[in-house]
């Protein structure tokens, strides 16, 4: 029972953790239904790519579709205008539905490329010795 109890424990401290950095969006339609705006705050302190997906349904019973846009938001923006959009022929905007999703792009951080670098020249390093011992096997060979 006492590993039943921990392990929720982990897994809401862990869904807390990933709620943190889940930002804050709106799919809205106009009054008239006819406009989508979408609007984004990006949650870090760099600019970074957003996108969201909004799931809407149309004007005609049991209708569905997806509207997406994204772009490189500032940091720490809020409310940022991501797109507008309107569909052809004036046709009007259903309702959102709650599934509408958004993700911000987690930014590199100064560690992170240290580390890449790091990797790539480990990497770097590793494929020229194994080229260095074929080359020294190839000329024994012959």
């Amino acid at each position: 029972m006492r590993r039943i109890a921990m392990a929720a424990f982990f897994v809401l401290i862990a869904q807390a953790a990933s709620a943190q950095t889940l930002p804050k969006f709106v799919c809205h339609i106009s009054a008239d239904k006819l406009t989508l705006r979408v609007t984004i705050t990006n949650p870090y302190d760099q600019p970074t790519h957003c996108q969201v997906n909004c799931h809407l349904s149309g004007s005609v019973p049991g209708s569905t579709f997806n509207s997406s846009c994204g772009k490189t938001v500032p940091g720490k923006t809020a409310d940022f205008l991501l797109c507008e959009q309107q569909l052809p022929d004036k046709r009007p905007y259903g309702v959102v539905d709650a599934s509408s999703n958004a993700e911000c792009i987690k930014p590199l951080t100064d560690a992170d490329r240290q580390k890449e670098d790091d990797d790539d020249d480990e990497l770097v390093k590793k494929l020229e010795k194994e080229g260095q011992d074929l080359l020294k096997r190839l000329q024994k060979q012959n």
